[in-house]
């Protein structure tokens, strides 16, 4: 996969991201609503080796968010297919957050699944996460419900079907 936009590209992820992979997923504002520690470098070789080994039919997937600006990835977004939904993710590094990258980027993702796909799908936030919860509204999703995996509250949200207009690649 590769959407190119004038700012950044969203393309599959490769051996060389390991870096910048540690560089996002090690930070722990990264980490601070999601259910994983900040990355360590042992954690990131186990990583590496499993994303090497993605296909385009692997049921899981990341997709980096690459700046061409600076030439790192910034960002991943993850397409977890399971049997009844598509859960999709997004992680950016703070210094990349709030300058659109996760709702263009998400856009353009949303763009190239089919409208079964599309029905499917679900968002999981944790009840603090506000900038999370903004960018699925944002994207089309709608609240379903509140559940609590693990003792820890989550919500969970539905797409609406409709599909807001991608930025302009232009």
């Amino acid at each position: 996969m590769l959407i190119d936009f004038p700012d950044f590209v969203l393309r599959s992820m490769e051996a060389a991201d390991a870096e910048d992979y540690f560089w996002l997923y090690s930070h722990p504002e990264v980490a601070r609503y999601d259910d994983f520690a900040p990355l360590t470098r042992a954690e990131l070789r186990i990583d590496m080796e499993r994303i090497a080994a993605y296909s385009a039919e692997s049921p899981y997937l990341e997709l980096a968010v690459v700046s061409k600006s600076c030439g790192r990835m910034i960002g991943v977004l993850t397409i977890d297919r399971k049997r009844c939904y598509i859960y999709l993710g997004y992680h950016f590094h703070p210094d990349f957050q709030g300058k659109g990258y996760a709702l263009r980027s998400m856009q353009a993702l949303l763009s190239t699944l089919t409208s079964d796909e599309q029905a499917r799908l679900r968002i999981v936030s944790h009840p603090q996460n506000k900038a999370s919860i903004a960018l699925a509204g944002r994207l089309g999703f709608r609240y379903l419900k509140r559940r609590y995996p693990k003792g820890s509250p989550e919500l969970i949200f539905g797409f609406n079907g409709q599909l807001g207009a991608v930025a302009s690649k232009a």
